[in-house]
């Protein structure tokens, strides 16, 4: 009793600390006279709110370890209360960093960047404090995990026979979201000095994404679980959502199309093609956030494997992995290979790869319109790599092949979407006589487009060869012809990325010729 007492009050205690820094980075964010707050003492007291909301926090975490009887020894102890101070500390930084530094006014230089790196920091830090405090109780858990909770039966599980009426997964899908709205919304504060322009957006392209999720899932796994449901009198069964079942190519498809077809008819003064640069790739964001729906619910795992191979895992996603709400259970000493997991690292990475190595370091050679097409080729590629790693019972269709051809779908119309973007605006600059790109390097053009295309010429003959010696596979899987596939369609996708290069090859002839 005296344990629950201390756990409720400390726990208490970091919220009322952690609300009030909030309540103040929001009013130093919305401070009429911006130029009269001294951002620097200001960051100061906002560490001292953060320590005393980290340390409450963490001593609530002791004492909840002491009300559920876990007995830990010294290396889960340890693993908790660091991985406590860490994660609290890094979650309160991220988000008072996250207002000020977005929505605070006339901020100086140097107290912008502090915000900014503790913003990136605390980001990769909070990740890494989580998986230390989770793998210092991870083995004291009951699996599988709490995913959600019935109103009327209270907390559930993928093993119950009741669902939830609030899941986390639909919790993990709307964080991600907002996380990514508030993102996008400070990008086009930035450039055209106004918040609120994608508001409108957000509200019609997020339900369209579901409802295209939804529809991607209902017709992937019509003859599997639709058909004789629909047959027997069940004709509500495809709009049963809350009993589960999104496929993310066709919400994200569909998401796009809506909400590119409602900015451009609402925010007419704006580029649509600055905007789609801006929250295309930030759409990685919110599937990495999204994906964790997975984890809660056990679902959407690979084949069995055995846990010696993976013990870099954190313990948590390691322990409930051992369980498929399909299929139950795996062997002692194996786990399903998480395939969430390993998307939310690539989404994460993809962003980061889009949005500053690409987006800042190729900043000269790309078109507008090019950074939503990588979002497509790398989600694309994504999925191609992980839809043969499925477990059976997760493959959509018959043949499992649903997803994967829709993945290189992705793959070969991003590609040639970024192809169709060069050429075209290279003819539209020619035919107007307008300025070429400027500082055209013709041997490094040269270079690359060679390279280009001795790699798209390799991979498009090595493919075809393995495709044309195999007989094709009837279920989805790492086998010679469908490995020539993927092999063919990296080819087509190099082919299409060396005619680019062509454009720059174009230009520095052009400029050659005129000077």
């Amino acid at each position: 009793m005296v344990n629950m007492v201390f756990m409720i009050l400390f726990f208490v205690i970091a919220l009322a600390i952690f609300g009030y820094s909030i309540y103040r980075a929001v009013s130093l964010a919305r401070h009429p006279m911006p130029k009269t707050i001294e951002y620097s003492k200001e960051i100061k007291r906002f560490i001292f709110f953060i320590l005393g909301a980290t340390i409450s926090a963490t001593i609530g975490f002791i004492f909840l370890c002491n009300y559920q009887g876990y007995l830990m020894n010294g290396g889960e102890w340890a693993s908790l209360v660091f991985g406590s101070l860490i994660f609290s500390f890094s979650l309160a930084t991220f988000v008072n960093s996250f207002i000020v530094h977005y929505y605070g006014k006339e901020i100086d230089k140097k107290s912008d960047t502090i915000l900014f790196y503790s913003l990136i920091i605390s980001a990769f830090t909070f990740l890494f404090g989580l998986v230390l405090l989770t793998n210092g109780i991870a083995d004291h858990l009951i699996y599988p995990l709490v995913n959600g909770i019935n109103f009327q039966n209270g907390f559930t599980n993928p093993s119950s026979s009741v669902k939830p009426n609030l899941a986390w997964y639909a919790l993990c899908i709307l964080s991600g979201a907002v996380l990514v709205y508030f993102i996008c919304d400070h990008r086009f504060y930035v450039e055209y000095g106004k918040h609120g322009i994608l508001e409108s957006t957000f509200f019609i392209a997020f339900p369209a994404g579901i409802i295209g999720a939804r529809i991607g899932f209902v017709i992937g796994e019509w003859n599997k679980l639709f058909a004789a449901r629909v047959a027997s009198g069940e004709w509500w069964a495809p709009f049963a959502i809350w009993e589960g079942g999104l496929t993310i190519i066709s919400g994200a498809l569909i998401g796009i199309i809506v909400g590119v077809i409602w900015f451009i008819w609402r925010n007419k003064k704006y580029s649509i093609w600055l905007a789609v640069d801006i929250i295309v790739p930030c759409i990685l964001v919110a599937q990495a956030i999204g994906r964790w729906g997975n984890f809660f619910n056990a679902e959407v795992h690979g084949n069995v494997i055995s846990t010696a191979n993976f013990w870099w895992l954190p313990k948590i996603v390691m322990n409930n992995a051992a369980f498929s709400e399909r299929v139950g259970f795996a062997p002692v000493g194996s786990i399903y290979l998480p395939l969430f997991y390993i998307e939310f690292i690539s989404n994460l990475v993809g962003y980061f790869t889009i949005r500053f190595a690409i987006g800042k370091g190729l900043r000269k050679y790309l078109e507008l319109g090019d950074l939503a097409a990588l979002y497509i080729v790398w989600y694309g590629l994504t999925r191609v790599i992980l839809e043969p790693l499925r477990h059976p019972a997760y493959n959509m269709g018959n043949d499992g092949y649903w997803s994967w051809m829709w993945s290189i779908i992705f793959v070969l119309v991003g590609t040639f979407f970024i192809m169709a973007n060069h050429v075209v605006r290279y003819l539209i600059r020619k035919k107007k006589n307008l300025p070429l790109i400027a500082n055209v390097n013709l041997p490094l053009s040269y270079a690359i487009g060679g390279a280009l295309l001795i790699v798209a010429l390799g991979l498009t003959i090595t493919g075809t060869i393995f495709m044309s010696s195999n007989p094709q596979s009837a279920y989805i899987g790492f086998n010679p012809f469908n490995n020539g596939f993927i092999i063919l369609t990296i080819g087509l996708a190099f082919l299409m990325i060396a005619i680019c290069a062509l454009i720059y090859i174009l230009q520095g002839k052009k400029k050659e010729h005129e000077s």
